[in-house]
């Protein structure tokens, strides 16, 4: 029961920080068109 705590922490943990690195590195460029913020739009074309 401890190990399956202590995983499942570990894996918390390294989450958490991949999920702050993601953060602090990220830089919106404004031409590509992405707001990682907004919400999700798909555009098709009819041709």
């Amino acid at each position: 029961m401890r190990s399956i705590i202590l995983i499942g922490l570990t894996f918390f943990v390294l989450a958490s920080a991949v999920w702050a690195i993601d953060l602090v590195t990220y830089h919106p460029q404004p031409l590509n068109g992405i707001d990682p913020l907004g919400p999700l739009t798909i555009k098709t074309a009819l041709n």
